[in-house]
């Protein structure tokens, strides 16, 4: 019996330990959108949001009620600290749209932090994104652990846009559907 507890208790720390930042969320919108309607209304939002070299999207079924893809956004620190500019650099995502009649589900997720290299400190890449507060290697010090933390804040922030404009997106009639 403790060997068991002490197994599942080594098993439950690890998931909960490596779970990857991931934001989410079922949207309702008036039931009388049709499935078809919402798609195309998030195809739009993507072909305009996601449209840069860097991002992309990489799959739309109609059908399915689909879309994915890929992003990326540049990370910057706000205030500058000793060996922010080795953190500083690229971080990707990808992101998923589904659609049904009356409602979306989005999902932002697969987080990817690489820095760049600084004048007086080597790369600092913190790789996939996950819900630890701990920064992913111990004793690298407090600007390392800074860091850490700051890209999580500023992913927050910029999903935190990104689902706005897509809330905002969804909620406007597609051109085409217009009678012209």
């Amino acid at each position: 019996m403790k060997k068991t507890f002490t197994v599942l208790s080594i098993l439950i720390a690890v998931v909960v330990y490596s779970q990857d930042l991931k934001y989410e969320d079922v949207v309702k919108v008036d039931s009388t959108i049709a499935k078809d309607e919402l798609y195309n209304r998030a195809r739009t939002w993507t072909s305009q949001v996601f449209s840069s070299k860097n991002n992309m999207v990489t799959a739309e079924d109609k059908q399915l009620g689909e879309i994915s893809g890929v992003g990326y956004y540049d990370y910057r620190v706000d205030k500058k600290y000793k060996g922010s500019s080795c953190v500083e650099g690229s971080l990707s995502f990808k992101f998923s749209i589904f659609v049904k009649d009356g409602r979306y589900k989005y999902v932002f997720h697969s987080f990817d932090h690489k820095g760049s290299r600084g004048n007086i400190c080597n790369r600092i890449d913190y790789g996939r994104l996950t819900l630890t507060e701990e920064a992913p290697e111990k004793g690298r010090g407090i600007a390392y652990n800074y860091g850490w933390e700051d890209v999580k804040y500023k992913t927050r922030l910029k999903v935190e846009a990104l689902v706005s404009e897509l809330k905002e997106a969804m909620n406007k009639k597609y051109e085409g559907s217009n009678d012209w």
